[in-house]
């Protein structure tokens, strides 16, 4: 079933982390607001929002104004920038990350994001919808997730149709975009000796997956719970497949 996070335990959890004094995760309040302007550049610097909140009469105490700040982004915003807090904590304070991460995530990990060189194309694209991925999870948009991998492997193929198989650069067809793929990667590898075959043949096995799952599995087959394992595993398709072809690219 589908929860909503208590977004106030995940900040009592987070803010002793933030407030520990002479601790490598302490963090100021300007600190505090330049790492909220990654996720919304709306946010204002610490000048601009403690002179407002004079005005407005309420609290300048670090703990009032990060609560405020936090709480006035949408839900998928919260979820990046506690994600950046975590991968920026872990290091210092593991267990009590933990905590925020299970609070938050349900304990999930992030998968690595496999990124695309920027000369090839759309790669800007590419970038930032392998991003969106965990960020859809997060938000429990999976249909969005699933079709984000869709568009992630469909990008890769093409980038790497382009350059080493131009021939083919006018297939549009995912499946068939796969099998050129498949082939030119087997060939390759096969010049250069022996390899494992059975990593290359599941090229396709994977890339079927991620297909049926955007065309088909809609939320009336795969419900709650369900449909939320499906985005993660076509997620975690994407970023293998995704390394894979990048030594290539």
């Amino acid at each position: 079933m589908i929860t909503t996070v208590n977004w106030i335990a995940a900040y009592n959890h987070l803010f002793p982390l933030l407030d520990r004094q002479g601790a490598p995760s302490y963090c100021s309040g300007p600190d505090f607001l330049r790492m909220c302007q990654q996720v919304d550049l709306g946010i204002p610097n610490y000048e601009q929002l403690i002179e407002s909140r004079n005005r407005q009469r309420k609290s300048t105490s670090r703990k009032s104004f990060y609560w405020d700040v936090i709480w006035g982004m949408t839900e998928p915003q919260r979820f990046q920038l506690f994600r950046l807090f975590i991968d920026k904590l872990s290091p210092y304070a593991p267990s009590e990350v933990d905590l925020i991460r299970t609070t938050v995530f349900d304990g999930g990990y992030a998968v690595p994001i496999a990124l695309v060189p920027a000369d090839l194309w759309s790669s800007e694209k590419l970038n930032i919808s392998l991003k969106e991925i965990d960020f859809a999870i997060d938000a429990q948009q999976f249909n969005r997730a699933t079709t984000l991998a869709y568009t992630c492997l469909e990008g890769l193929y093409k980038a790497y149709v382009q350059k080493h198989v131009p021939s083919k650069a006018d297939v549009t067809d995912l499946l068939t975009l796969c099998k050129v793929v498949k082939e030119d990667v087997s060939e390759k590898l096969r010049s250069r000796g022996a390899f494992p075959e059975q990593i290359v043949n599941a090229i396709p096995t994977l890339t079927h997956a991620v297909a049926n799952s955007r065309n088909g599995f809609s939320e009336s087959h795969f419900a709650d719970d369900s449909q939320k394992w499906l985005a993660t595993f076509s997620r975690d398709l994407i970023n293998s497949i995704g390394r894979l072809l990048l030594h290539f690219i």
